[in-house]
């Protein structure tokens, strides 16, 4: 059965004509009667009373009739209902980012946008973060960025990532929000100091020191490789690799290794005394925050809230 039927029907039943209801419905008569005909067959009941003289409905036709505006009247409300879902929905903004970013610099970035947008703030509100997106790896991001699969992408950057190489200048355009740093960390041993430490060591240390990594499609492995690995070819002995510094940062606490994590993941854990910092600042690593869109992005809402955080300063 069509839904469409069902408006037929109710236009027949009140002008009790077939042309009058044919031309109410935009079809012609021929079209109209056989739509009817078609009811009544998959009904298995006669509806309409066409020996009457006017045209009535049949008993059946009567209490069809019931059921038939009722289910037409539900049908355009939850349409209604499902277009304006569908409109709400494309009006969020899809942000993807690293669960790092996420737990650490999102949500005091969102409450100091929120404050300062003033009138703007409610384009804020319309952001939807990709919780997904805490699991890609590398690249990932940058494709799912060209591709549509969110608005907005927020990542560290350091030049020693892929990202530029992924991104074609005139197609990505990106925003500074913040810094960060890469930090050496370890657990602390019985005498409160880094149970494995970066202190003193040079390229002609004998000794090992077990590292937790990142996995190499992550950009956090690509910097460290970059920066770190050069002076120390084989002292960083790799016990564990994890995609996201979350994990890492579980696996230092622990005291299995000595790791770099972003300084604002773990600024609380320094202050209680969970971790340790385990070198210089030598050691320190610094790395830009960057929110990347795409340019020709059609959505009015992105470009609204891109042209509000590009009339603000960093946070």
């Amino acid at each position: 059965m069509e839904l469409r039927w069902l408006d037929d029907f109710c236009a027949l039943a009140k002008t009790r004509h077939f042309s009058r209801a044919a031309e109410e419905r935009h079809v012609s008569q021929p079209t109209f009667s056989r739509r009817i005909k078609l009811l009544e067959e998959e009904m298995g009941v006669t509806l309409i009373d066409r020996n009457s003289l006017p045209m009535q409905l049949t008993p059946a036709g009567e209490v069809f009739l019931i059921s038939c505006a009722d289910i037409s009247a539900r049908l355009r409300q939850t349409k209604n209902q499902c277009k304006a879902a569908d409109q709400q929905q494309r009006e969020k903004i899809s942000l993807a980012t690293s669960q790092s970013l996420l737990l650490c610099f999102l949500p005091q970035w969102r409450q100091g946008l929120s404050q300062r947008a003033g009138p703007d703030k409610d384009l804020e509100q319309g952001l939807d973060i990709n919780l997904a997106s805490g699991n890609w790896l590398g690249v990932e991001y940058c494709h799912a960025l060209l591709r549509g699969q969110c608005d907005l992408l927020m990542s560290y950057w350091h030049p020693a990532m892929q990202l530029d190489s992924e991104f074609d200048g005139d197609e990505i355009e990106f925003i500074g929000l913040g810094q960060d740093h890469l930090i050496p960390v370890s657990a602390k041993n019985a005498l409160s100091t880094a149970l494995y430490s970066l202190e003193g060591q040079n390229s002609n240390y004998s000794g090992s020191i077990p590292y937790i990594a990142y996995q190499s499609q992550t950009f956090l492995s690509q910097v460290i490789e970059a920066q770190v690995r050069p002076l120390f070819p084989s002292q960083l002995v790799t016990v564990n690799e994890n995609s996201q510094a979350v994990s890492s940062k579980a696996l230092i606490e622990q005291g299995f290794g000595l790791g770099w994590l972003p300084k604002g993941l773990i600024e609380a854990d320094l202050e209680q005394g969970k971790l340790c910092i385990a070198g210089g600042i030598e050691w320190h690593i610094g790395l830009e925050i960057r929110l990347y869109r795409r340019r020709n992005n059609p959505s009015f809402k992105l470009k609204a809230l891109w042209e509000l955080l590009s009339r603000l300063p960093e946070v």
